[in-house]
């Protein structure tokens, strides 16, 4: 059974989803400072980089969005852009914008400016050759869309109807940037609960609130006995994922075998460092290294799927002289990041053991 954690404190609600006792996913949402990601703005161009094909653009915000564009694209300074935030900002830089705007729904991502049918590539065979088929009959002329792993067995009217319902916010949203005068906001994507309503909510789903309001407010989607309101020791404790929560903020995290791996975030990219500390083996040691250096391949996906870490990710492993053992780790790799629910993407290992992942955050 699908477990969802939901408290509310000091202004900052977290949801914690929970799958046969493990912890799969964290979900924060600060009041006073909400998150972008996903926001739909009418901007002004501010600055104008044509030799990098680029703008900054005035969303109304301290810090000017970068966009980057095409080459067939052309926009001049003071020029109203419709654009979506892609990535928040992070020390001096602002956040980065994307001209492809796309809406989620539950089985559906709607691309009402991008001609394009995808599927998502965890649904394979005839299944994925279906839904392809389908998405391409349905979809709206000069619009994309892209089918989301929750709509595996789903059919035309499922689709239909999680369709209708993003076009009539797409039309909202048309609306408000013909009357608006930019910078303005247009949409806002950012609603915990409702986020959690729409991508994680199933048949067999329970959720425990600690928060009366959050509870009404999921009554209004959800059967009575779905969810239960609870009351004594923090939920978090009391259901046995608080040590899991206390490693999110951790710079250095135990492997099982002795070894422990370091995780340094920078404005660039994520840094994560993996060595052997005290484990030293008992056997051999080349099997030793591929030992730990496959705890921390694990450790590190699971990190990097419950920071929601996004953006490039270097992970040093401990260096690896057996060409068999490599491979052995970047299968195993490649296999963890194929089951993270966003697109992860395992690039390659460099000579000094450096290996490239990227990764796509969760705040859209």
């Amino acid at each position: 059974m699908k477990r969802i954690l939901i408290s509310h404190a000091d202004g900052t609600t977290c949801a914690v989803e929970v799958d046969g006792g493990d912890v799969e996913a964290v979900h924060f949402e600060h009041g006073d400072a909400p998150q972008i990601v996903g926001n739909i703005y009418k901007g002004r161009v501010q600055n104008f980089l044509p030799g990098m094909r680029a703008a900054f653009v005035d969303i109304g915000r301290d810090k000017n969005a970068f966009v980057q564009f095409g080459a067939t694209q052309k926009f001049s300074v003071g020029q109203s852009m419709l654009i979506q935030i892609d990535r928040d900002a992070e020390g001096t830089k602002g956040p980065r914008a994307t001209l492809n705007l796309s809406l989620a729904g539950r089985v559906l991502i709607f691309l009402p400016t991008l001609n394009y049918v995808g599927v998502s590539n965890k649904i394979r065979g005839d299944e994925r050759i279906r839904l392809h088929a389908l998405a391409k009959k349905i979809r709206p002329q000069n619009s994309g869309l892209i089918v989301r792993t929750a709509a595996d067995g789903c059919d035309e009217e499922s689709l239909l109807e999680d369709l209708a319902r993003l076009q009539k916010i797409w039309a909202h949203i048309s609306e408000r940037n013909l009357k608006r005068k930019p910078p303005a906001l247009l949409y806002s994507d950012n609603d915990l609960l409702e986020k959690i309503l729409r991508d994680e909510l199933t048949a067999d789903t329970e959720f425990v609130v600690d928060n009366l309001k959050i509870m009404r407010r999921l009554s209004e989607h959800v059967a009575p006995e779905k969810i239960i309101l609870h009351d004594g020791a923090p939920i978090f404790e009391a259901f046995g994922v608080a040590q899991v929560l206390a490693t999110l903020t951790a710079r250095e995290l135990p492997l099982p075998g002795g070894g422990r791996i370091v995780i340094d975030k920078t404005e660039a990219l994520t840094a994560i460092d993996v060595n052997t500390a005290k484990f030293v083996g008992r056997t051999d040691f080349n099997e030793t290294i591929l030992r730990t250096n496959l705890e921390a391949a694990e450790l590190t996906l699971r990190q990097l799927r419950l920071r929601d870490i996004g953006g490039i990710v270097i992970v040093d492993f401990i260096d690896m002289r057996d060409d068999a053992h490599k491979k052995i780790l970047m299968d195993f790799l490649r296999e963890g990041a194929r089951r993270d629910r966003n697109r992860t993407k395992v690039v390659d290992m460099t000579p000094l053991g450096l290996v490239e992942l990227t990764r796509q955050s969760s705040h859209r």
